[in-house]
């Protein structure tokens, strides 16, 4: 699967800003439970720095900007980013810019915090995966933290195949078992392993059982040692 492809599709055809970041059946309430769960986990303050890499069209940058000094926003759609910059016009504290999670352009330890949500799952394999936590160790500054949030767990992909063919229109059925097939399901396990050999020190947490995704996803937390 080409997901530059597929998200910059999204972003020209879609409606809505969660739409273009495949959002599009997400609640208001769950979308704000989702934002109080990366302040509670990132333990955002206003004088910190973020990066938020997959910002797609920039609402969770927009959602973050208050609590913080600065947040440098990336996505890899072109398209993407022109939304966001739309949509965080007049934001000072926030800049955008291509980039992605395995090659992020910028400096060495100048974050306090990392926020990636749902993007692990689009990489192409476990080297891909490597590749990023490096990256987000080589960025974090000693004793940030990273939230890799929304990664989907391989003992409950049956349960998610259920749920598409329970929940979807029969037209769409197909090709909605075609995206999930095409997803990276990595353990729980292996990505805390990867995170580990990549210097950082990592746990799983659920996922909030206000985000729909809850059933079947689940959050990873990435700490970098002073």
């Amino acid at each position: 699967m080409d997901w530059l492809a597929f998200w910059e599709n999204k972003a020209i055809t879609s409606d809505n800003d969660f739409q273009a970041t495949g959002r599009g059946t997400m609640e208001v309430p769950g979308y704000l439970y989702t934002v109080a769960e990366i302040v509670r986990i990132l333990d955002l303050d206003k004088g910190e720095q973020l990066a938020d890499i997959g910002c797609g069209a920039g609402l969770i940058s927009l959602s973050l900007a208050p609590w913080l000094k600065n947040i440098e926003a990336l996505d890899i759609s072109e398209v993407l980013v022109e939304r966001a910059r739309e949509n965080l016009k007049g934001m000072i504290n926030v800049n955008i810019r291509l980039g992605s999670l395995t090659n992020v352009p910028l400096d060495d330890e100048c974050f306090d915090k990392v926020l990636a949500y749902s993007v692990l799952q689009y990489l192409g394999d476990e080297e891909m995966v490597f590749q990023a936590f490096t990256e987000v160790a080589r960025i974090l500054k000693p004793g940030g933290r990273a939230l890799l949030a929304a990664n989907p767990d391989p003992v409950r992909r049956n349960t998610y195949e259920n749920f598409i063919r329970k929940n979807s229109s029969p037209s769409k059925i197909n090709k909605d078992i075609a995206l999930l097939n095409d997803l990276l399901w990595l353990s729980k396990e292996k990505l805390i392993r990867s995170a580990t050999d990549a210097g950082l020190v990592a746990r799983a947490e659920p996922i909030s059982n206000h985000i729909w995704q809850h059933f079947y996803m689940f959050d990873l937390i990435l700490e970098k040692v002073k």
